[in-house]
């Protein structure tokens, strides 16, 4: 009988040695964004007017997101239903961005960096959500972006927004399912952007810019910066004695991938950073 309990106990123990380390292994799911779109989904190459291929074009994505930690890009759940955040290791502005690149190259826009057109994009929202069910977890994926497309004096020429989604089954707490539906939606929010008939037609200079309006055409690739690679250039510019006035002018003159976060602050305060060239990095990061 003692044997018997003793086995018991063990068993119990042994149970409950397990649940404990799998929770302790929980988390933050960290995943590193890559582009890895599936054939299945999303994969629809959008229709284009006749010409749109022989008018260059700038592409570039900002950040459009007003949630406080952004490298939270959606949530996933464990066997209890707790509630995990999911986050991106890399930047994802400066992924959206390649994509963006990709995507066009790929439908047959041609995308330079001196290009009389711009089309500039928001992401205002990205999203991954895993749902833990009994036999794997559901995900879903959420894009919302907005766009400009401007002229090389500035003018505004077509507006607009579109959003794309996904779904599918996969396997629990697995970064390859998120960056899988990730690539879906923002593939699709894409590709519904540019199938816009208003902007080809904008595109294609078959329609007045916009009245009243005015943008400031996209910056070129190497000019966007991250805040950690902003400040590391302003750190060499000030140790080799640049003034207040001249960091200020210099982040004014560079694109900001995102805006600066709380830990931002915090880092450029500690790298003696004057208020001034902080708030106008600030600023830019709007």
């Amino acid at each position: 009988m003692r044997t018997k309990i003793a086995i018991a106990s063990l068993a119990l123990a042994l149970c409950l040695a397990a649940g404990t380390a799998r929770a302790e292994k929980l988390g933050p799911l960290n995943v590193t964004l890559r582009f890895v779109p599936q054939e299945s989904v999303g994969s629809d190459n959008p229709t284009f007017e006749a010409g749109i291929s022989d008018r260059p074009v700038q592409v570039r994505i900002e950040e459009g997101r007003t949630i406080a930690d952004l490298a939270v890009i959606g949530e996933s759940t464990d066997d209890d239903d707790k509630v995990w955040p999911i986050r991106a290791t890399n930047d994802p502005i400066a992924w959206a961005n390649e994509v963006l690149a990709k995507t066009a190259g790929d439908w047959g826009i041609r995308v330079a960096a001196d290009a009389p057109l711009a089309l500039t994009g928001k992401l205002t929202r990205l999203r991954a959500t895993e749902s833990n069910k009994a036999v794997g977890s559901v995900y879903n994926a959420d894009v919302q972006v907005t766009f400009q497309l401007a002229d090389a004096k500035g003018r505004l020429l077509w507006e607009g927004a579109a959003s794309g989604d996904a779904t599918r089954y996969g396997k629990a707490r697995s970064a390859d399912n998120v960056n899988e539906v990730l690539s879906d939606a923002v593939k699709e929010a894409y590709a519904n952007v540019v199938a816009e008939t208003k902007l080809q037609e904008a595109w294609l200079g078959k329609s007045a810019p916009m009245a009243g309006s005015m943008t400031k055409p996209a910056a070129a690739p190497g000019d966007v910066l991250t805040p950690e690679a902003m400040l590391d250039q302003l750190v060499q510019l000030k140790k080799k004695g640049f003034g207040t006035d001249l960091l200020v002018d210099f982040v004014h003159q560079k694109g900001l991938s995102r805006s600066l976060s709380a830990d931002d602050l915090v880092a450029w305060k500690n790298a003696g950073m004057p208020q001034e060239v902080i708030k106008a990095a600030l600023e830019k990061g709007k």
